[in-house]
């Protein structure tokens, strides 16, 4: 698989999703819902999603802090020049080995210092033509699965020329509301925060 840029590499790993981590100087911050893909052992990759960001405790922040003025220079001394790590977890969504891609749990998770990704736009636009990714999200409850779905929806929707993406969402809808036939409050205000995202779409 084509690589993109790296955001981190990896830190703790399982087959159901693994962590990583970066200066937080990095020219590239992964965002929430960032699709991105690491290797594992055989020569494929795991690919997954960010669910969480999270600065590393930091005692001399801490100490700066109980000044109350800080000092400009020292603000950004702090957020520009140190070595403060910052941690991400990835949700695996799926992978990719010789044969093809899966959205299912990987046969291995990435080894720890392994390269992580973003996922490529070509690859992250065939990756969600398969819908089966939301189904994964949301059979997670501890974490943030509505916020995250809205995310990722949004991620593959950028990456697709501007005349597929109503038809995107219209297909990602229709999936969100087979997964969630149970509670339509919450798919309605899923898919009112995602409506107005389109270009030339209404919520009526």
């Amino acid at each position: 698989m084509e690589a993109g840029t790296v955001i981190g590499r990896v830190t703790r790993c399982s087959t159901r999703g693994f962590a990583g981590a970066y200066p937080l100087e990095g020219e590239t911050i992964p965002s929430f819902g960032a699709f991105c893909a690491a290797p594992y052992p055989g020569g494929g990759y795991v690919i997954g999603v960010v669910y969480d960001i999270n600065i590393e405790d930091d005692p001399l922040a801490r100490q700066l802090a109980s000044l109350g003025d800080v000092p400009v220079e020292q603000i950004l001394d702090s957020q520009n020049n140190r070595q403060i790590p910052v941690e991400f977890s990835v949700l695996n969504l799926g992978y990719q080995d010789t044969e093809g891609t899966y959205q299912t749990l990987p046969p291995r998770p990435p080894m720890t210092l392994e390269p992580i990704h973003l996922l490529p736009e070509a690859k992250l636009s065939s990756f969600t033509e398969d819908f089966s990714y939301l189904s994964t999200i949301t059979l997670n409850p501890s974490l943030p699965v509505d916020e995250l779905l809205i995310a990722c929806i949004l991620e593959a929707i950028e990456v697709r020329p501007e005349s597929e993406r109503k038809r995107y969402l219209i297909e990602a809808g229709r999936m969100l509301a087979r997964i969630l036939a149970g509670d339509l409050h919450r798919l309605e205000q899923i898919l009112n925060k995602l409506t107005p995202s389109i270009p030339g779409n209404s919520s009526g």
